[in-house]
């Protein structure tokens, strides 16, 4: 058994129920508030009086996509073109080029054609929905482009060209991946990588092998492409071992604001379009009806309000088995009459609070009108469904901290303007956020607090979260990251 004393451990049942030591053993909390008898425990680490909280998940991310993004050159908060050329010069070798995070600035396929005509050169925008590339790309899609600047599913085609991972590189980048997420705090995810690497089988083989040592709780979504390899595979749904479960099949309604494809009920500003739905309604209905054939949940990606009204209507017409329970990922813009649906429906949302604070105000420029609910997590909050924070990394910073930062403060950093702020979180129900609501589509009863009988996972930090100068959460807090006992990381400051 071990000792973790010297601590200040909040269970987060509540605001203010404190323990100051835990006892845990075979990966579980045992005892609380116990004897510190040195002879009963056969280790006792010093918590040095630091703020220890659940264990932290992402609830939202691509595992894989973020360890690749740490490998390769980045474009992120970079918003002139001739900036983002000179530094695509500086990175090519003469050989195939991807970089991440590229902010759009008028880059086309000319530009890269004038780096090189010989290699393909791959630039993903920040929206992770949209890429630009050059000829040589467009050559081996077989596709006539006049600008090289692909959304949706041509951006994924695009995408299928570059080369693909061998089995030791698969698992560097998932490496690298899980090694910089506890530097954050983070001792789970929930991912979406099924279908953008080397395949189902390959891609769960290579979790398989890294969380023999890197501990970490991965929770994959099943594209829906993926969804016959699955079923095939024989695999149970959800728990393959401590670390791995294989969770509901993801699906995309619509797209992004960014590349003017998320589904609106109000036109784009100067367009006479409302977005797009990617697979049609009719294909989009056949998508939900095979996963329910299977006895499976969905896990859909929307973004547009009045794509959020149109999947209500459908998740209402095919509802998931009894005991399943759907996931909505995003939802940044609601309409009011769908805040009353919610009180009679049972789902989650993958929210992503982060997004304020870098979309806004630019997001809305994009739109005729602006919609009545803006990123509402309080109203969402209040209908009673499932509330779960996330980063979508890539995209944003996978730092809950800055995640709870946004929720509380819903400040932007563009124009420092507050937006809505009756939608704020309170900091208790901001980290929950990442405990309780993040564990809620894991279909554990023992994950989320810190209490006899739950999974010891913990992530520590310096600071009282609770009680500290919310700006604080921007400095560097985190002082140990703890998985099923081990402590995976700790700070040497």
């Amino acid at each position: 058994m071990k000792l973790w004393k010297n601590g200040h451990f909040y269970s987060l049942r509540n605001p203010n129920e404190v323990f100051y030591n835990v006892v845990t053993h075979d990966g579980l909390i045992v005892d609380i508030n116990a004897k510190e008898d040195p002879f009963l425990y056969d280790e006792i680490i010093d918590m040095k009086g630091c703020y220890v909280y659940p264990g932290f998940v992402d609830a939202h991310m691509h595992l894989l996509g973020y360890g690749q993004m740490l490998s390769r050159p980045k474009l992120f908060q970079i918003k002139s073109k001739e900036e983002v050329i000179t530094i695509i010069k500086a990175h090519f070798r003469n050989e195939p080029l991807f970089a991440e995070g590229y902010f759009e600035c008028g880059l086309t396929k000319d530009d890269l054609n004038q780096i090189s005509s010989t290699y393909p050169i791959y630039i993903r925008h920040n929206d992770y929905h949209s890429i630009t590339v050059n000829d040589v790309v467009l050559k081996k899609m077989k596709l006539m482009h006049d600008t090289g600047v692909l959304t949706e599913e041509l951006a994924v085609k695009a995408m299928d060209t570059y080369p693909k991972y061998d089995d030791e590189g698969l698992d560097y980048i998932l490496k690298l991946s899980i090694e910089s997420l506890y530097r954050y705090g983070i001792t789970g995810a929930h991912s979406d990588d099924l279908y953008y690497f080397n395949g189902f089988k390959d891609t769960v083989k290579s979790f398989e092998r890294v969380l023999k040592t890197h501990p970490f709780r991965a929770h994959l979504l099943m594209h829906h492409e993926t969804i016959d390899d699955f079923m095939a595979s024989g695999r149970p749904f959800l728990d393959q071992s401590p670390y791995l479960q294989l969770g509901a099949v993801k699906m995309f309604y619509d797209g992004t604001l960014s590349s003017k494809t998320a589904y609106m009920s109000m036109k784009y500003k100067d367009q006479d379009q409302h977005g797009i739905i990617v697979n049609t309604k009719e294909g989009f209905i056949q998508l939900v009806k095979k996963a329910r054939s299977f006895g499976l949940p969905v896990a859909i990606h929307v973004i547009g309000d009045q794509g959020f009204d149109e999947v209500l209507d459908i998740l209402e017409a095919y509802p998931p088995k009894k005991g399943m329970l759907d996931r909505l990922i995003h939802t940044p813009w609601v309409k009011a009459s769908t805040l009353k649906r919610l009180k009679n429906i049972k789902l989650t949302t993958d929210i992503q609070p982060q997004f304020l604070s870098s979309d806004l105000p630019w997001a809305l420029s994009y739109l005729s009108n602006e919609p009545d609910y803006i990123f509402p997590w309080k109203s969402l909050l209040n209908t009673g469904i499932n509330l779960a924070g996330s980063s979508d990394a890539p995209v944003e910073i996978p730092n809950p901290l800055l995640g709870i930062y946004a929720a509380t403060k819903r400040v932007s950093d563009h124009d420092h303007k507050v937006y809505q702020p009756h939608e704020a979180l309170t900091p208790f129900e901001a980290i929950t956020l990442y405990t309780k609501g993040a564990n809620y589509n894991a279909e554990h009863t023992n994950r989320g607090y810190i209490d006899i009988g739950f999974i010891a996972d913990f992530s520590v930090f310096k600071n009282d979260l609770l009680n500290t100068d919310l700006e604080r959460y921007k400095e560097d807090l985190v002082y140990m990251t703890v998985i099923d006992e081990k402590i995976v990381f700790r700070s040497l400051k």
